[in-house]
Formats: structure tokens, C-alpha cells, sequence
């Protein structure tokens, strides 16, 4: 940290602290009227307003302190005044105009680290500008995936650390209103992770991932690579995959079918919308196919999850969706109003119609082939209807996890989920209990076997609390509905009101970041993505 010779204990803030080896930002002001615990005033010459920007951060050199000073950061101003506010006696070393700034005192600083504190800096401390290389210590910005740098300052590069399980195995949220750069901000995490030998696999709703093995063309934005070190590329280990139900969009697209035997009874359930006559009945049929296959059932937790991956057409399934449909017909005259075989069958019917389900000649979704090191893998459902997306999105999330549990030696792997409110609402909550206790158990128990799911949505207001708390890294785009910004609100202490209120005047790949990796929330401006993406206007 910087080295300064500081004014004595028992000069006051009216006389000119001595000299540092570099020129003081400014000085503590006296406490005005109204004074707040986390704040001071900083005042300064009129002929280092170049040298005051907001989000910067400061070293704050109190005479009468015992430790190395306090850290701050700039929060608001510059303001501007005139001599008369400056106390008597300073104006012989100040010109007629002052500037005025209020910093965040974000605490003291022990041994190189910032620490708690109880106490505020003493008028006449003085405020220095921290280097770049400090910065990034102090905020924990050291890693191997470079996302960009800190706003403000194009030098001070902001990177995640792949191999730390308490970052993106903790769970990521990317969060913004349309036009604000969160598809890119993903596009940015999968190149990142990819070249870090993670395995990534992306819930595409919109088809704006299926060229990323292609070059970015936005010629644009090569400058601003450029200002990174990087140059516009594909990526080189890149599959895209399509619900049989569904036309890809790319020639060499790999179509899919569901399995309605790999869902939980429960979960299809809900997202089936069933109402509880029909999830009585949806059991009862289930039931009946467990119970005639169960002498070649097998009872060992490892071999079901076997089972459960084997995607080949060949695959030995307890029913499929053509058999549950057919056992829930023929049991239709049997409804009641405690067992609605008919509402059930009706809906199974949908579900046939749809082609995406128990598809004979094709294979189901493989994540033993997914999940290698490097690989992106792009599951594109942007013609799909929603309960086909939902479904696909909890195979996916069951699925990785299995395969998790029973490879020890697999990858790490980032699973993200586009649209996310889609999927799992607030609103629908109550009615997606089985659904929300899947995603749970995979979002907890993932972190230990290396496996992250990211949430993508424009719309946070609209998703469940319990994923804010499962998000511990959360990237937050513009955002200017009131609904959606105090959901996030609510559920991000470490993020102060300054930093809030400046969400909605972001500009387009700006975001306010929080991790654990940080030691403090920072604003970052996001680079732009190497490769290509169908809809960047």
C-alpha cells in the first residue's frame, strides 16, 4: 500500500498535513449537519476534479489512526463550491474553487486487507488514490476467466476463478432487461468456462447461442477486443441439439427424444399442470408398470442411474409415454372425483401429439457424451412449446446431476438455463413444490461434485426467492422496473443503496457484480464475446 509520512496526532484538520511522496486526491472534511456512519466528505482542489470519479476506489490516511488507514470508494459528486467553505487559513495552498466528494468507507485496513470497523477517518486524513494492481487484490478480482474490466477503469481487468468451488459451483444469476447485455455476458461466461476445460451445457429458448462456432462478424466491437488482448473466434468443440418435436435450425442440428419413464412422477406432474384427480391417476398408472416390471427391476441406487443415462433407443424403460396413455384410457370409465383417468389421458394425448416424447429410433438426451472437457453443448428449444421446454430443462437438470453423483472424475460442468422464470415462478411455486425440491437437491448437492447452474431471466421479480438464495454469484444488468429491482434488493445485503440506485442508468453491458470471490460488490463493465450469436441488436 502507499507509504506516507502523515501529520502528527495533534495537528488538527486546519493545517496542511506534510508531504507524501505522491500528491494527495483530496482531504476529510469536518462532518457536516447530518453525518453518516459509513461516510465521510472528501475536499479537494479545483485542478484534480480529472482525478475524482465515482466507483473509484481510495485509501483514507487518518494521523490519528493505529492501523494502515481505512478503505473507501467514491459514491457520489464531484460537487463543486467555493472558498468560503474552505476553513480559514487554507486558502493560501487551495484556489478559489473546491470540489467535494462523499466516499464509502468500506472499513480498515490490516496487514493489506480490509477489516471491519467501528470507527470514521479524522478531518484532515488524507485520500489517496490506490494503484491498479491494489484494486484488484483488495477486491478479489484475480482469476482465470476474464470477463471484462472494472467500469471506469479499462485497465483493471475483472476475472472469475474457475477453480475455486466457492465461486461458479456456489451458482450464478445473469440478470437484465432486454437490450442490456446479459446474453452476452453469457455467451462471455461460456467462452470462459470452455477454455478452462469446464463442460458447459445452455438452455437455448431463443436460438442465440447456435453459431457460437463461428467468429464474431460484429466488427464493431474488434476494437474493444482488441483492448483485451483477444481477437474475434469460434468455438472449436461446439454441438447443438433440438427436441424431436422441433425443427432444427441448423442443418447439422442432433435431434432428441424425451423419456417420460426418466421423470420423477411428481415433476411431470407439474409441469403438466395436473390437477389432483389427474396426479392421482398419473400415480395409480405408474404404479401399475412398476409393479408388473418389478421382478427385473433392479434395487441398487447406482445401476437406476445407470439406467437413467443409457440414452440408446435400446434403452429398457418401465413405460413410455404411448403405454401410460393407453392404461390411462382404458381405465377412463373408472374416474371419479378422487381419480381422473379421462383429464389424465386427454393430457397424455397432448403430450403424443407433440412428437418430443419416447421418439423409437431416436436417443434421449446424453450427457455422458456431453460432459467432456471443453465442449459446449447447445440444446435449442426456441420452437418449442413451454411444457416441452420445461420438461427439457428438468431432464437436463436430473440427468448432469446422475451423472455427477456416479463420476467422480467428470469435468466441471455450468448448466444455464435461459428464460429461467419460465421454468420456475414465483407465481407457480406453490404448485411446483417437486419441481423446486429437484432443483434444490441439484443446486446444493451440485456445488460439491463441481457442477454450477446459471439462471438467465429479464425478469427476477417473477422467480421464486429460494433462487436468489442459491444464486451466490449474480450479475445484474439494467434493470428499471421497481418489482424486479427490489426482488434483488431484498435479497443482496452486501450491495449498498448507491450501487442500487445506479442499476437503471447502466449502460448496455454494464452490470453490478456480487461473489464470493469479491471482496466488495463492484460495477463491471462485461467484454464483448469472441464468437458469434444469431441476435445481438
Amino acid at each position: 500500500m502507499l507509504l506516507c509520512d502523515n501529520a502528527s496526532a495533534g495537528e488538527s484538520s486546519r493545517v496542511k498535513p506534510k508531504s507524501c511522496e505522491r500528491v494527495p486526491l483530496g482531504y476529510v472534511a469536518e462532518d457536516g449537519a447530518n453525518p453518516a456512519n459509513e461516510q465521510v466528505r472528501m475536499w479537494t482542489r479545483c485542478g484534480n476534479r480529472g482525478r475524482i470519479m465515482r466507483d473509484q476506489f481510495v485509501q483514507i490516511l487518518d494521523p490519528l489512526g493505529k492501523r494502515s488507514g481505512f478503505l473507501g470508494r467514491i459514491v457520489s459528486g464531484p460537487f463543486f463550491g467555493n472558498s468560503e467553505a474552505v476553513p480559514d487559513g487554507e486558502s493560501a495552498w487551495n484556489p478559489e474553487a473546491v470540489i467535494y466528494a462523499d466516499i464509502e468507507i468500506h472499513g480498515e485496513m490490516v496487514q493489506g486487507r480490509p477489516s471491519d470497523t467501528r470507527s470514521r477517518p479524522v478531518p484532515g486524513s488524507t485520500v489517496h488514490e490506490i494503484s491498479t494492481d491494489e484494486i484488484a487484490k483488495l477486491l478479489g478480482f484475480a482469476g482465470d476467466m476474464l470477463l471484462g474490466n472494472l467500469s471506469g477503469k479499462d485497465t483493471l481487468l475483472f476475472r472469475l476463478q474457475s477453480d475455486n468451488k466457492g465461486v461458479l459451483p456456489r451458482n450464478v444469476g445473469i440478470f437484465g432487461t432486454v437490450g442490456s447485455g446479459k446474453s452476452n455476458t453469457a455467451q462471455v461466461l461460456i467462452e470462459e468456462a470452455a477454455a478452462c476445460g469446464w463442460a458447459v451445457i445452455v438452455l437455448d429458448v431463443e436460438s442465440e447461442y447456435i453459431a457460437m462456432d463461428a467468429a464474431s462478424n460484429e466488427q464493431a466491437l474488434f476494437a474493444e477486443l482488441a483492448r483485451f488482448d483477444l481477437v474475434p473466434s469460434g468455438l472449436t468443440d461446439f454441438h447443438v441439439f433440438h427436441p424431436a418435436s422441433c425443427d432444427g435450425e441448423r442443418s447439422d442440428s442432433q435431434a432428441f427424444t424425451l423419456r417420460l419413464a426418466d421423470f420423477e412422477t411428481s415433476v411431470i406432474a407439474e409441469l403438466l399442470h395436473a390437477t389432483l384427480p389427474e396426479r392421482n391417476a398419473l400415480l395409480d398408472c405408474v404404479e401399475h408398470f412398476e409393479q408388473r416390471g418389478r421382478s427385473k427391476m433392479t434395487t441398487r441406487d447406482a445401476d437406476d442411474l445407470n439406467g437413467l443415462l443409457d440414452a440408446s433407443p435400446q434403452a429398457k424403460l418401465v413405460f413410455t409415454l404411448r403405454s401410460l396413455r393407453e392404461r390411462a384410457g382404458e381405465r377412463a370409465s373408472r374416474s371419479t372425483e378422487y381419480m381422473d383417468y379421462a383429464g389424465l389421458s386427454s393430457k397424455l394425448m397432448w403430450l403424443l401429439h407433440s412428437g418430443a416424447f419416447d421418439q423409437p429410433s431416436l436417443p434421449s438426451i446424453d450427457v455422458r457424451a456431453m460432459l467432456q472437457r471443453g465442449r459446449v453443448n447447445v440444446i435449442d428449444v426456441s420452437v418449442a412449446n413451454d411444457v416441452v421446454k420445461n420438461l427439457v430443462t428438468a431432464d437436463l437438470l436430473r440427468k448432469t446431476f446422475a451423472y455427477k453423483m456416479l463420476n467422480a472424475e467428470a469435468p466441471p460442468t455450468l448448466l444455464l438455463i435461459e428464460e429461467a422464470h419460465a421454468f420456475i415462478s414465483r407465481e407457480r411455486a406453490q404448485t411446483m413444490q417437486a419441481t423446486l425440491h429437484m432443483l434444490r437437491n441439484v443446486t446444493r448437492r451440485g456445488r460439491k461434485r463441481w457442477l454450477s447452474v446459471g439462471f438467465i431471466s429479464q425478469q427476477p421479480g417473477h422467480l421464486p426467492p429460494e433462487i436468489f438464495e442459491l444464486c451466490n454469484t449474480r450479475i445484474v444488468h439494467t434493470l428499471r422496473s421497481m418489482h424486479n429491482l427490489e426482488t434483488l434488493m431484498s435479497s443482496a445485503g452486501d450491495i449498498g443503496r448507491e450501487m442500487w440506485d445506479r442499476c437503471p442508468l447502466l449502460g448496455p453491458g454494464q452490470a453490478v457484480v456480487t461473489s464470493p470471490q469479491l471482496k466488495r460488490p463492484a460495477i463491471v463493465s462485461i467484454r464483448p464475446a469472441r464468437s458469434q450469436r444469431k441476435f445481438v441488436h
